[in-house]
């Protein structure tokens, strides 16, 4: 009896094509699984290297004990790999042999189907040497002050990010031997700030008491010196000074009006309408640097000139007056690099509607700027505001490529997500090549871009 039974069940056909693609699915399911875990712990990996990368090159660049250098790469690299992105919390390890830097990081990742064969998680390493270069780099910011980085309070993302990477660059010092740094802010104008007496003619003086008190902003020149490399002794420039108009409504018999307010926007008023902050030279000094950067404002009317801010920040890295800061150029060893910033297109801008004190003036083509009105210098050689955004845009394409003439290495930036494509196209063709521009529509990032450019200029070398 047990024997037939036995017989019978062995003999049995029924379910067992259920059984037999169980069994068989197991395996499949299984491998899958196991993919997916690999795959998450590689891209863990993959991150981590690129984060662990970018802290050892910023203790490269920094001096200090064991502890403050653990510090530095402890903080670089949370800024690029925050804990528990991926569902990972990698710990960081620094070395420095010399001029040798070698840093580690381990992290271990979670598994979801391996599981299932008792591995519960996997060990993730990631290792970076650095090998310091003796180099040192001049380093020129012209970034975007005009008023319409109010917007969503714009101007402070733009000096987060200018302080994020000169914390980079200066990692633990305040005093950097290899390192020096500009400021240059633009908006309608520039200003020269130290250097202005120096520049205009001697018919364009000023005095303290003078009740129309000059900021330092400087109206161009006219022909090639409008954004050329060339001195105060070839051709001066000319004092900026906005006369009292309909447009621009101040009393200039009282001195109260004399400085313009930026936070009144196009209610503003003055003779510097429009004159942002001061330029700040070459410094390796960091604590000149921070507070210029955290005194940026975002300065109403006037319109874009990029090409006057690019062409003072030549000036900046120029070994010739007007700044002299800058060493000659082809120096063994050193490097000089600016990056651009803006917010949107080059223009002239013409205030359009009453706006406090300020009416439409008629019987002008523009607001007041770094060229006059349009055209009343002959600065620009149009009154035809279309025409004149073609000038500038030229402009700035000329002084990018004498830039890059010189070896400058030129990185671009355009800032939110209003900004059209043709000035996206012209940014990225003035940067030294396509990777050194970044479009960047958010505040986060701005602030990626320029990490992304402090790791670019440090002066060292990943080797492995």
């Amino acid at each position: 009896m047990i024997r037939n039974s036995l017989s019978r069940l062995m003999t049995c056909r029924k379910g067992n094509m259920a059984i037999i693609l169980a069994i068989g699915l197991l395996p499949i399911i299984t491998t899958i699984g196991l993919g997916v875990d690999v795959a998450r712990a590689y891209a863990v990996k993959s991150r981590m290297s690129a984060a662990l990368d970018a802290a050892a090159l910023a203790v490269g660049s920094s001096s200090g004990t064991d502890a403050q250098l653990s510090a530095v790469a402890q903080k670089f690299f949370d800024a690029n790999y925050p804990t528990g992105a991926l569902g990972a919390h990698p710990s960081v390890a620094v070395k420095v042999t010399g001029d040798v830097i070698s840093a580690s990081a381990v992290a271990e990742v979670d598994t979801v189907f391996m599981k299932v064969v008792g591995l519960n998680d996997v060990p993730v390493h990631a290792d970076s040497t650095v090998n310091r270069q003796i180099a040192g780099l001049e380093l020129a910011m012209v970034l975007d002050n005009t008023g319409s980085m109010t917007t969503n309070n714009n101007i402070q993302a733009v000096r987060d990010a200018a302080n994020q990477l000169t914390d980079i660059l200066f990692g633990t010092a305040t005093v950097h031997p290899y390192l020096k740094i500009a400021l240059v802010p633009y908006s309608a104008a520039v200003n020269v700030g130290s250097v202005a007496p120096s520049l205009i003619t001697t018919g364009d003086t000023y005095a303290p008491n003078d009740l129309l008190g000059w900021k330092g902003c400087v109206v161009e020149r006219a022909g090639a010196n409008g954004v050329g490399d060339t001195s105060a002794a070839t051709a001066p420039w000319t004092r900026y000074k906005w006369l009292p108009a309909v447009d621009n409504n101040y009393d200039a018999t009282k001195s109260s009006t004399v400085l313009a307010n930026p936070s009144n926007g196009n209610a503003s008023t003055g003779p510097n309408l429009g004159c942002p902050t001061a330029i700040t030279p070459l410094t390796n000094v960091k604590a000149t640097l921070t507070p210029a950067i955290n005194a940026m404002e975002a300065w109403s009317r006037g319109g874009t000139l990029s090409d006057v801010g690019m062409a003072w920040g030549l000036r900046v890295l120029s070994p010739e007056p007007p700044f002299t800061e800058g060493l000659p150029w082809g120096t063994p060893k050193w490097s000089k690099a600016v990056i651009l910033m803006t917010d949107g297109d080059n223009q002239f801008y013409k205030l359009t509607s009453t706006t406090g004190g300020n009416k439409v003036n008629s019987a002008v083509n523009s607001d007041y700027g770094a060229y006059g009105r349009l055209d009343e210098l002959g600065r620009i050689g149009t009154t035809n505001a279309t025409t004149a955004k073609t000038t500038i845009n030229t402009r700035l394409t000329s002084v990018c490529n004498a830039m890059k003439a010189k070896n400058i290495i030129v990185y671009t930036v355009t800032f939110t997500s209003g900004i059209n494509q043709a000035t996206k196209d012209i940014y990225k063709a003035c940067a030294t090549d396509a990777s050194k521009y970044f479009d960047s529509p958010s505040q986060d990032e701005l602030k990626s871009a320029f990490r992304a450019i402090a790791t670019s200029l440090s002066n060292l070398r990943v080797s492995q």
